[in-house]
Parts: structure tokens; sequence; C-alpha cells
């Protein structure tokens, strides 16, 4: 394990600036790679446990092309202040806000060369390189104000369920088309290979709301794992997609053994599986009233109602042959309209990613366009800092979902207030290392902000002669060995506030989208039920309670970058439908 000295937490609202510099104040932390835990990995990022104090670091990973100049310092910054000012918006406590930790560099090479035998085979071109890292509450575990008291617990064993639910969302003019996206790529990944059969997990079902759909949905997803679900007992994974069906029969047994000697056996140890997991997720746990997100998130529903058209990127004539497909086949999703408890978790993320929906097709034709000028730090420099904000939030969550309607609500907003509220801040103590104000351009008719202010065009024009840059001043990697008229070329490009607004949208939906619950639970005593909280209490039976606790994770920021890779996805995933599902169809016509 690690044995940390890091910055203290904020005693206050987890929201509020802190007033250390990393730069300057944060220690370097010692390091023992003997005790730590590999937890797992992704994309993006390594987990490594620390089991004595209860809390997990994320390592970012990278390829050896890719390290960071700066050791991580500036991607953590932006996470901090990414968790802080707008994913909080959303979910409250539902997420806390992570601590920054750094290490000495030799010592990251060390953990590398330990965890490496204990990774997945696929994921080992990545390594981790960064001495920044992020440091969060063990979510496999109850949190520390639940456990004051162990005498209340009838089980010693903690038990974890961490879910992926994905893509729970479309709007109606989208679910003309028979599949969503997770069942679509179901397809995709039986090509490749990656999976031997099709999951009938369907996140439609999970945030129906609808208890039969929901426990329907979970009892597929303890089927089929694939990387949708983990159990962890006291911290380490005993059943996900690499385990067997009688993995799944012991670590049931074990959670429900006190139900062992009654009817139903396996069965009935599944149906309260479904059962615990489903009240989690319904229940309004969260209670707090939820801050605003920044207003610059809400400008594009001023024009989304114009981009409305197939949610994916793939060529019409593909879109048509999938569908006519799925229809011939009869696959098609339920997409019932959601019926959440306010509050619950699942509410909070469905609306997370009603809210920050934007179709991906419009996105793909900014992004295609844009790409040579686009980088991270102009789509977040201004979304990581507090900024003053107006009721708009609230308001979008009130009004029914179709686009025309939140542009009616959009245009009761004074549009020189949002223009405003776009404008480069000042250096900022705790998320900017260094003094010089960030530059953004956001184009509105003729006018343009760079540093803050607005030019004319003209002023523009004159700027761009004297190749002052105009897309933010984090460096990319084309700046330096473009030729005049590649240079030309980028000048040319407008950056308006509607598309740098529409980026921001789709990132933070596809955080949503890709974001974890973890739902944690422990066995009471039922005499001692009484004494904890109700939010957190669960009665299976008179003889049967549970303490629960959930949190969401893997909120990142998402890179502008990976718009190209979704775009890709999109194209495989409906030439895998066709060739799968057509072979299908003519073997069974014969």
């Amino acid at each position: 394990m690690f044995f940390l000295e890091t910055t203290p937490a904020s005693a206050g609202d987890p929201r509020e600036e802190s007033s250390f510099d990393p730069e300057t104040s944060l220690p370097l932390t010692a390091l023992a790679v003997e005790d730590a835990i590999y937890r797992g990995e992704g994309n993006a990022n390594v987990v490594i446990a620390l089991p004595h104090e209860h809390t997990v670091i994320r390592f970012r990973k990278s390829l050896p092309g890719e390290v960071s100049p700066d050791g991580g310092r500036t991607r953590v910054q932006r996470e901090v202040g990414y968790a802080r000012n707008v994913v909080s918006c959303f979910l409250g406590s539902y997420v806390q806000i992570p601590e920054i930790v750094r290490y000495d560099a030799a010592d990251i090479a060390k953990l590398s060369d330990a965890v490496r035998p204990l990774r997945p085979e696929e994921r080992r071109h990545k390594e981790i390189t960064d001495t920044y890292a992020t440091k969060f509450p063990d979510y496999t575990f109850l949190d520390l104000h639940l456990e004051f008291d162990q005498t209340v617990f009838r089980s010693r064993s903690t038990f974890c369920v961490e879910i992926k639910p994905k893509q729970g969302y479309l709007p109606k003019a989208e679910q003309r088309f028979p599949g969503c996206p997770y069942c679509l790529n179901q397809y995709a990944k039986l090509r490749r290979k990656s999976i031997t059969a099709r999951s009938n997990y369907c996140p439609f079902d999970l945030f129906s709301g609808v208890e039969t759909r929901m426990k329907a949905a979970i009892e597929e997803l303890l089927k089929a794992p694939q990387n949708n679900l983990k159990i962890f007992k006291d911290g380490f994974v005993v059943y996900d997609q690499t385990s067997s069906p009688n993995d799944l029969e012991n670590v049931l047994d074990e959670w429900f053994r006190s139900e062992a000697t009654e009817s139903g056996g396996q069965a009935r140890r599944v149906d309260e599986f479904c059962t615990l997991v489903c009240a989690v997720l319904t229940r309004p746990i969260a209670q707090e009233q939820l801050k605003l997100p920044p207003i610059s998130l809400s400008r594009n529903f001023l024009f989304l109602a114009n981009h409305v058209s197939t949610t994916f990127c793939a060529a019409p004539g593909a879109v048509a042959r999938a569908e006519w497909c799925l229809r011939l086949a009869e696959k098609k999703c339920t997409f019932d309209g959601s019926d959440l408890p306010k509050n619950s978790v699942l509410e909070r993320m469905w609306n997370m990613q009603r809210v920050s929906y934007v179709n991906t097709t419009y996105i793909h034709s900014i992004y295609s366009k844009l790409a040579p000028v686009l980088n991270d730090d102009m789509i977040y420099s201004g979304l990581t800092k507090l900024n003053k904000t107006c009721n708009i939030f609230h308001a979008l969550l009130d009004q029914p979902t179709n686009a025309v309607q939140k542009m009616e609500t959009m245009k009761e907003i004074d549009f020189q207030t949002l223009l405003k509220s776009t404008r480069a801040q000042e250096h900022d103590d705790d998320f900017n290392g260094n003094s010089n104000a960030r530059s953004e351009c956001i184009l509105s008719a003729d006018r343009t902000f760079v540093n803050g202010g607005l030019v004319s065009q003209t002023e523009r024009s004159s700027n761009l002669d004297s190749r002052q840059p105009f897309y933010g001043n984090e460096s990319h990697p084309y700046d330096q060995r473009t030729s005049n008229d590649d240079d030309e070329r980028k000048a040319n490009m407008q950056i308006t506030a509607e598309h740098l607004s529409a980026l921001q949208m789709y990132l933070l939906f596809v955080t949503a989208r890709d974001c974890s619950i973890l739902m944690t639970f422990r066995e009471l005593h039922p005499n001692n039920a009484s004494r904890m909280p109700v939010e957190n209490t669960i009665k299976l039976s008179e003889q049967h309670y549970f303490l629960s606790s959930v949190r969401v994770s893997d909120l990142d920021p998402k890179s502008v970058h990976s718009i190209e890779k979704h775009r890709q996805r999109d194209v495989d995933i409906f030439d895998s439908v066709i060739s799968l599902l057509e072979e299908d169809i003519l073997f069974t016509n014969r």
C-alpha cells in the first residue's frame, strides 16, 4: 500500500476552491509497492487500492509518445475542477471530489513494473507514466460514517456491485430507429470476437423505472457481465466477465448465506440480489439542493432543434440497410419513457444525459471542420472554474424534453449574459499553474472573444496577420509543423459560441454515458436496523436488512479528440449489424 502525505480535504463545500498551489505546496508521496493492490483498469486509467485506508488511486496510462510534459498536473487539475464545478451540479453527493497526489518518477516506474503481470494483455500497450494522480474513497466499502458502530452488523463481509449502465436516453425523434447504441454495439463486439454471444441487457430497461424491467436487466448483466458488471467482496473482485456461473453461485451463497436453508435455492438468491440493486438504484438517497452548472453548458439548446437527425455517424445508406435488417430480424429496444424516483442515482444520471445530449452527427460535422485547432484546454478551461450561473439548469429539468421547448426556455435569457459568461477568466491559483490568462475564441456574428475581450472581425484579421493565436494558449501538435497554407486555413476557421457549447455538452454527455455506479452492502442484525439511517437501510424481509451506500465514479472529462473514435465506432457498428444479420436472414430464408 502507499503511505501518502496528501493535501487535506476541504472541510466545507467540496465545490469551493481550495487554497493550495499543487506546483509549490503538494509534497511527494512515499510509495510502498509491495502493499498496493491492483484493482483494475479501463482504457485511460489504472486503479490501485490502498486497503489500510479504504482509498484508491487512479493513475493515468499513456502510449510511449503521449507522455505529459508536466507529469499530468494540468490533467488532474482539470479533472478535479470538472468534478467540482460541472459533474457535481448534476450528481450532488453521489460524487465525491478527489484529492490530487504526486509521486516520484522512480516510484511510478517501480509500480508500473509490479502491476504489469496482473494487467490484461490487451491493455499493456499503455503504461503508467504521469507523476500526478487522483485519490478517491474506496467505494467498494460503506461510507465511513455508516460504519462507526460495528455491533449493528450481522455479517463481517462487505459486498459491492459496480454497474456501467451506459446510454439510457435518446430524444423521441431518434427513437424511430429500432436499436439503442448499447444493443447495436453488441454486434460490433461479436464481429471482432471480443464476446462469444450478444448480451440481452438493454440500458433502456434499467432506466425505465419499471421494477420488472429493471430486475430483468440486472439479471441479464449477471448472465453476461462483459465490462458492465462486477461484484466485490471486501474490496476484491469475486465476479466479473472472466468468471464462471459457479463463481456467481458461490458469491451469492456467501452473500445470502443466512437464507441458504430457505426454499428457492439459486433462483431465490438471484432475485434477492436484483431486488437489492434495484432498491438502491431507485432510492432518493441524495436530498441536497442541486447547484447549477456553468451557463455555457446550456447555450447549445438555442440551436439544438435545427440539428435533429439519426443519432449515428454513419452513411445514410448503411443506417437504412441496418434498420431493414433489425426490423426483419425483429430486434427492437423498448423506448418507453423513464419513470425514475426523483433524486435517485439513476434519475440524476438520466437527467445528466438528457440535459447534455447533442446529436452526434452534428458534433462530428463540427469536429471534422475544426479538429486541427481544437484542444482540451479550449473546451474545459472555462468549465473547470466557478462561474456565475442562472436558474437555467432547473428550468430545463422542469421542462418537457423536446428541443423546441428547450429552445423557447432559452430565449428568455439575455444572450449577452451568455456571451459574457464565456469570457476567459483571470489567473486561478488552484487550477492554473501559470499566470497567463487563457485565450478563448468564440465568434458571435462578426465579433470574437480573444483573451476575454470582444474584438471586431477587422481587429481579428489584424491579429491573424501577425499570427497571434486565437484558439487557445495550449499548443497543438500541428502548431510547429504546418505549412503557410495550413496556417492560413486554420486562421480562417471560426469557432463560434454555438460550436464550443455543442462540443462541451457532447463531451459531458459521453462522461454521463460511460460512468459507473458502485452500490455497497453489509447485512444488519434485524433488531439494529432502526438505529441506522432509513435512506441507507434496505429491508428484504423481517429477518434480512442491509445497510447500503451508492456513489458514481469514472467521471473524468473526455478529450475532444475522442470524437473521431466515436465516429469510427458507429461505422463499425453498422457494418457489423448488416454483416451479421444479413447472414442470419439468408440462412433463415433458406
